[in-house]
This record gives C-alpha cells, sequence and structure tokens, in this order.
C-alpha cells in the first residue's frame, strides 16, 4: 500500500487485489517519454520513483512543461478515468519506475469502489490546484522568489537537505524563466546563507529564513515578469 501510493490504498483490499492482479511494472531511463499527448489513455500510470515532466504543445509549436509530476502521483488518471486522450506528454526528468493498470479495469474499479473513487477525486483536485498555485506564482514571484518556494516544497518536513534529480533546464522551464535566471537565483539564495548547493543536492539551514524571501511583494503582480 505505501509502495503504490495513496490512490490505491484508499480502495478496499479487493478492489486493490483485482487491480493489482492486472498491473504491469515499467522502467524508464531519463528522456524516456511515457506518455504522448492527444494518444488514448489505455492505462493509469502511477509513478513510483523518479520525476516526470509533463508538458503541452500546439501543432508544429514549441512543447510548454506546465508540471513535475513525483513519486505517488498519477500521471494519466483525468485522461484513464473520462476515457479521454491524454493532454500532456510525460517525458522522465529522472530514471521512473512505474505501475500501469488498464485504464478500464480502473474506470470498472473506480464506480463500484467509493473509497477509490474518492481518492481519484482528491488527487484530480490536487493537480487542479497545483496549476492554480502555477499561475498564481508566475504573476505574483520574480525569479529568487519562485526558486525559493520551489525548493520548500521539494524541502521534506523536519529535513534540511533535498536531493534535486531534475535538470535544471526542466525546472527553469516549470518555474517560467530562463536556466540562466535559475542560476542566478540559486546562487544569489546562497551567495545569502540561505542554501548551500552541492550538485543535486541542496542544504537549506534556515527553513524559516528561505521561506520569508519566497513571500511575494506588496504590488508583485504588476512588477513580476517572465525571465
Amino acid at each position: 500500500m505505501i509502495a503504490t501510493g495513496p490512490l490505491l490504498a484508499a480502495a478496499s483490499p479487493e478492489a486493490r487485489a483485482a487491480l493489482m492482479a492486472q498491473t504491469t511494472m515499467l522502467a524508464v531511463p531519463r528522456g524516456g517519454i511515457i506518455l504522448r499527448q492527444d494518444t488514448p489513455a489505455d492505462r493509469l500510470l502511477i509513478l513510483l520513483q523518479g520525476s516526470v515532466g509533463l508538458s503541452t504543445a500546439e501543432q508544429e509549436g514549441a512543447a510548454t512543461l506546465v508540471e513535475i509530476a513525483a513519486a505517488g502521483d498519477a500521471l494519466s488518471i483525468v485522461a484513464a478515468l473520462l476515457n479521454m486522450p491524454h493532454a500532456v506528454t510525460g517525458t522522465a526528468l529522472a530514471p521512473c519506475r512505474l505501475l500501469a493498470i488498464p485504464a478500464i479495469a480502473f474506470r470498472l474499479a473506480a464506480a463500484e469502489d467509493a473509497g477509490l473513487m474518492r481518492a481519484a477525486m482528491e488527487q484530480m483536485a490536487r493537480q487542479a490546484r497545483l496549476l492554480m498555485d502555477q499561475v498564481v506564482n508566475l504573476k505574483t514571484r520574480d525569479a529568487t522568489q519562485r526558486a525559493a518556494r520551489f525548493l520548500l516544497h521539494r524541502l521534506p518536513a523536519q529535513c534540511s537537505t533535498v536531493d534535486i534529480p531534475e535538470p535544471r533546464v526542466a525546472i527553469a522551464a516549470w518555474l517560467g524563466m530562463t536556466p540562466e535566471s535559475l542560476s542566478r537565483a540559486l546562487h544569489g539564495l546562497e551567495a545569502t546563507g540561505l542554501l548551500r548547493l552541492k550538485g543535486r543536492r541542496v542544504d537549506v539551514p534556515d527553513r524559516a529564513a528561505l521561506h520569508r524571501v519566497s513571500l511575494p511583494r506588496p504590488g508583485a503582480s504588476q512588477a513580476a515578469r517572465r525571465v
């Protein structure tokens, strides 16, 4: 239950066992395509380990990174539950392990199991909230504030160190800035003693101080811009 994340943990033992009997395990290397925009969502994919960038693109247009999924997330839950095509393309930003459940089996199980359906709705609501937060983040925070907030969200409770497996170019795209702007923001935070950079590892000696830096300033919605 812990390994498969909160979605399957919410199902009844019978429903969970029936779904697990139909699952397959996927291992995807960094850079591998996990799902493609506008293709049928014939599987529900639950990310067990790694990080996945979810991007969308118009015809002949450049892709826009809209979300970074982490372990425990169900990547295709909306499309799988509603029997719709994928709205995004998913690319492994770090080596990934996933569970793949046939979408039709998941729909049937959710229709009969109130706990599973409730967990699915909660996950979809969280994803919608994250997208709303991302819009607010882009409108009200400058590059340094966005970088600080990103690190705070990644930092586990009661911990002062976090590993960031994703390439900085992907993080920068998600935060709405150039890689150069992200690098300047991180090194600026390091210069003030708010963090220490050690490759992919980041040490945060004072979480409260970093939180204060991440807060938008009055009038920020007019001043913040894409960098």
